[in-house]
């Protein structure tokens, strides 16, 4: 049982480490550039980058898993303001890239 709880205490540890975890740091230009660079551009490139990426350290799409990004999409959309045809454009885009299952 004690196993059991260091190992959930680690996970949990990591988790919080990766959440809290800067992406690109937004000064250094250069390297924003060239981590977008690898993503061709589309609608849904520009407005991650514009909207959501700026606002969280400049995160790639890869950080997350295809499947979770339509939830932190939906959650977050409203707080980026993004319409509906942003929404659908960023959601494209990020599950175009995101990590597989």
């Amino acid at each position: 049982m004690q196993i059991m709880k260091t190992l959930v205490s680690v996970f949990l540890m990591a988790t919080l480490l990766w959440a809290c975890s800067p992406g690109l740091n937004p000064e250094n230009t250069a390297k924003v550039e060239e981590a977008f660079a690898k993503y061709e551009d589309s609608p849904g490139k520009t407005v991650f980058r514009d909207k959501c990426a700026k606002c969280h350290g400049y995160r790639l799409p890869e950080t997350r898993l295809a499947e979770k990004w339509p939830k932190t999409i939906d959650k977050m959309a409203p707080k980026a303001k993004l319409t509906d045809d942003q929404k659908a454009a960023v959601l494209a885009f990020v599950t175009k890239y995101a990590k597989a299952s």
